[in-house]
């Protein structure tokens, strides 16, 4: 499945790393009840209790309705495999149901020969995995699902799921919580890879009824650590998670293959969610890498997206059938919010790199992101990185590297997949101190920053050889530091300390050592300084400035990109 790539080789063998460093328990050995492989309805009433094991049989199964399952938080109800591969092939409308259940880990670790002990190979009229009827706090884990009609895994309950216009699943009477989604393979999905919580966040017509009804919201959401590849429709949809939502470390290869319009994106952030989306690698899909339609003050970040859209009609102009990096749009916003969109690494997308179409949003915040070969750049040049629909959407941009070649960022092997950064490369402690939003780790989970400052992108460069150039330099006192950032596109600041009153130049040499021109002479107090430096009209390159006083010299160096 995974052959043709090197990078998708090296995906499998972090990810089986980490399944072997994760704590993985085999629960089957103290079964309190044992299912046999032609058994299809579990139902716990009087029967299954909270801290019981429910062990599967291994062998094939047609179809399994799980209903009325009730575990506590401290003491949830283990549902696995024993003995082998539970294989579910069906014609039926789900492969695998949960009703009305609660607290339940739902997990194939139940035998070590099997990393995915539970494989929903094959659903003919329906979703692999469906969590519904008011069901809550499910847990599902090492599970394969593959060839569903429509969606992979589905976690939602309709607000009207009897068809009597009772309306026991709505906003005001059903809160879904805790739905834990990871270290699951989904591919070959009909629609949507997942498909948690409802798309209509404001608002669902119930026909048969003849009313509208808002559905029920969803606290508490994690999806991580899953793998999906070859998916129809997008590849992880969450909406309606109105709080505590994290969406991260997921690999998405080949979504939205259907070209279903509105339904094309490796991640989709629907209308209601308040999520944060980062450390996720989105490669090669036919729709926008990270669509946002969120609340508000989501924050999107360490995320690396590759070619999005470019196979979407590709002998066709790029502004026409758009497709983008990350795409932000408007749903329902909350006054006051921001858009927050930090350290991304995006890839050569169909058309922009990210596009903003959400005007009620209060401010843009785009800080550090790589943004490379944007195809709609040879017909509308810079615009093609950061595209706005309208000049009343607001932008704070800063630190961010764009270049319209993919070989300026000095990525370590682009041809394999892997853009971590050389070195040499112009991004390294080029980005925006973060630090007081906790953001201290990169893509791979390492320290970030790594030395000095951030670096822009996805990945933290952690070359041990980077500290060989000192922060500071220092001579009888005085301290002529790093600029900051370095490297920087326009502009820079420089810091320095000086011991005692004195008259300095700080002056600017190029790699030859020809004066360029004097940042700053003029007699100067005692203590801490900076002066800030305008790269205007400077080509791209190495340069060194230099602090000179009467007795002493100290020279730094600085990159500009």
């Amino acid at each position: 499945m995974f052959k043709q790539n090197i990078f998708y080789k090296r995906v499998i063998i972090v990810f089986v790393i980490l399944l072997f460093l994760t704590a993985k328990h085999n629960f089957s050995q103290n079964c309190d009840h044992l299912i046999s492989s032609g058994t299809t309805l579990v139902d716990g009433t009087g029967l299954i209790y909270p801290g019981d094991t429910v062990c599967l049989q291994a062998g094939q199964k047609d179809y399994l309705l799980l209903r009325n399952i009730h575990g506590t938080e401290e003491q949830p109800v283990v549902i696995l495999n024993k003995d082998g591969k539970v294989v579910i092939d069906t014609d039926h409308f789900y492969g695998i149901k949960f009703a009305a259940c609660s607290f339940v880990k739902f997990s194939g670790n139940g035998s070590e020969a099997n990393q995915y002990g539970i494989l929903v190979s094959r659903v003919e009229n329906g979703a692999g995995i469906s969590v519904d009827n008011k069901s809550t706090n499910i847990e599902i884990e090492y599970t394969e699902i593959s060839n569903t009609l429509i969606s992979g895994i589905v976690a939602k309950t309709e607000p009207d799921p009897y068809g009597d216009c009772t309306f026991p699943a709505v906003r005001d009477s059903f809160t879904m919580y805790n739905i834990i989604i990871h270290d699951n393979y989904l591919h070959n999905i009909g629609n949507e890879g997942m498909y948690i919580g409802s798309s209509k966040y404001t608002g669902q017509e119930i026909y048969h009824c003849d009313t509208t009804v808002l559905p029920h919201v969803l606290m508490g959401v994690k999806v991580y650590n899953n793998i999906l590849e070859n998916i129809g429709w997008d590849g992880i949809q969450v909406s309606s998670a109105v709080s505590d939502c994290e969406i991260f470390g997921n690999y998405i290869f080949h979504d939205s293959n259907e070209e279903e319009q509105w339904q094309m994106s490796g991640i989709l952030i629907g209308g209601g969610s308040n999520c944060d989306c980062y450390n996720n690698t989105i490669i090669d899909g036919k729709g926008d890498g990270i669509d946002l339609l969120g609340l508000g003050d989501n924050r999107i970040f360490n995320n690396l997206i590759v070619n999005p859209g470019k196979t979407y009609y590709p002998n066709q102009p790029p502004t026409e059938y758009q497709k983008h990096g990350i795409w932000t749009g408007d749903i329902v916003t909350n006054q006051g919010t921001d858009f927050l969109i930090y350290n991304n690494t995006i890839i050569s997308p169909r058309t922009f790199g990210i596009k903003l179409s959400n005007s009620s949003v209060t401010d843009n915040k785009i800080y550090n992101n790589i943004i490379v070969d944007p195809g709609a750049y040879n017909l509308v040049g810079d615009d093609a990185y950061i595209n706005r629909t309208s000049t009343y959407i607001n932008i704070n941009l800063s630190n961010n590297f764009l270049n319209p070649l993919v070989n300026s960022v000095q990525f370590i092997d682009p041809a394999n997949s892997n853009y971590d950064l050389q070195i040499n490369s112009p991004a390294i402690n080029g980005g925006k101190d973060l630090s007081f939003l906790g953001l201290d780790f990169d893509i791979e989970n390492r320290l970030r920053p790594y030395y000095l400052y951030y670096d822009i992108g996805a990945y933290e460069c952690q070359d041990s050889t980077l500290s060989i150039d000192p922060i500071e330099e220092v001579k009888d006192g005085i301290i002529l530091r790093n600029n900051y950032p370095n490297p920087f596109r326009n502009k820079t600041s420089i810091k320095f300390y000086l011991p005692e009153k004195s008259h300095i130049i700080i002056s600017l040499f190029d790699k030859k050592g020809i004066m360029l021109k004097e940042l700053l002479n003029k007699n100067m107090h005692k203590g801490e300084h900076k002066i800030k430096f305008d790269a205007k009209n400077l080509a791209k390159g190495t340069y060194f400035y230099t602090l000179s006083t009467n007795k002493n010299s100290l020279t730094k160096k600085m990159t500009i990109f």
